[in-house]
């Protein structure tokens, strides 16, 4: 919209649409990380590892 100033971020789609809220934008990926490689005795290497496996066999950027 050309009244609204858009900045360029390189942040997936959904997370990008919160950008007008920053503390919305922050809370909701700092719950992600928290979810996705807290509380694990796996390393944070084997978590990624293991995340892009599952994006590759759902057919989803990762």
């Amino acid at each position: 919209m050309s009244w609204i100033k858009e900045e360029k971020v390189d942040l997936p789609p959904v997370i990008a649409s919160m950008s007008i809220n920053k503390p919305a934008m922050d809370a909701v990926q700092n719950l992600a990380a928290a979810i996705t490689f807290g509380g694990s005795t796996l390393t944070r290497v084997q978590e990624e590892a293991i995340s892009t496996v599952v994006a590759a066999v759902n057919s989803c950027r990762y």
